[in-house]
């Protein structure tokens, strides 16, 4: 709610920046202020955390999606899109733009390129590995010109708007979140792949480091400032990092 009203606030204000612009214009002598005097706060919104039966239920939907004779790959292609940033941490741009020699032996992922222009090797955990694979046998049957992992109904890349419409429906068929007014998103999977790792984090200060280090390196953060923000992100998380925090101080932890 207080957002709510400092948003509007700084939306007001903003009116009248904009009206003391005009009257500039028409007359040199009106005073105006700066333009980002009263800019709104930078501020990003709380992520939604799926729990582990949200995210089975996700999947399990994905899975009785209706069937398209243009696209007869749409459920096995869903459900291994969806759970595969849901394992990863993947950006959906990431996954949507990932190509069939991508996939490399090992279970690894290269990323290429990404959103700061880095490129980054992600490895799988075998059970990812072993869906991935059950995946490219059926994909390989439907060879064409273009090698995306992820084809669309005209076989060609899949456009996130059509993915992101498809996450919804999805949502929506599982049931979840139903009251809420802010819908979760698909970066949400995103989101909350990235606060279990840090939950899993120990209580000894060099192994916290190397965790936020990892995992940074993982979700291809260009600042681990990115990485930190998960802390503030989930009430849940923030109250077990001060716990142990307060335990540590207490303990004259160095």
């Amino acid at each position: 709610m207080l957002f709510d009203q400092t948003a509007t606030r700084d939306r007001r204000l903003g009116d009248v920046v904009r009206f003391a612009r005009f009257l500039r214009a028409e007359d040199a002598a009106h005073e105006m202020p700066p333009v980002d005097v009263f800019a709104a706060p930078v501020s990003r919104p709380v992520p939604y955390i799926y729990t582990r039966d949200e995210l089975a239920g996700i999947l399990e939907t994905a899975g009785r999606l209706r069937r398209q004779k243009p696209n007869p790959m749409r459920r096995h292609l869903y459900v291994i899109l969806f759970g595969l940033i849901a394992a990863t941490g993947l950006r959906v741009s990431e996954a949507l733009n990932l190509r069939l020699d991508d996939v490399l032996p090992g279970g690894v992922l290269h990323i290429r390129a990404t959103k700061f222009n880095k490129s980054r090797l992600v490895p799988l955990h075998i059970s990812v590995v072993e869906a991935l694979e059950r995946y490219l046998d059926i994909r390989r049957r439907f060879a064409g010109s273009d090698d995306h992992l992820f084809l669309s109904v005209k076989g060609t890349a899949l456009a996130y708007t059509t993915v992101n419409y498809t996450f919804r429906r999805v949502l929506q068929l599982a049931s979840i979140a139903p009251g809420r007014t802010r819908r979760p998103r698909i970066h949400d999977l995103r989101h909350s792949f990235a606060t279990r790792v840090l939950q899993q984090c120990g209580t000894q200060r060099d192994a916290v480091a190397r965790h936020f280090v990892a995992l940074a390196t993982y979700m291809g953060h260009a600042d681990i400032a990115h990485t930190y923000w998960y802390l503030q992100a989930t009430p849940v998380l923030m109250g077990k990092i001060a716990t142990v925090a307060e335990a540590w101080v207490g303990g004259d932890g160095r």
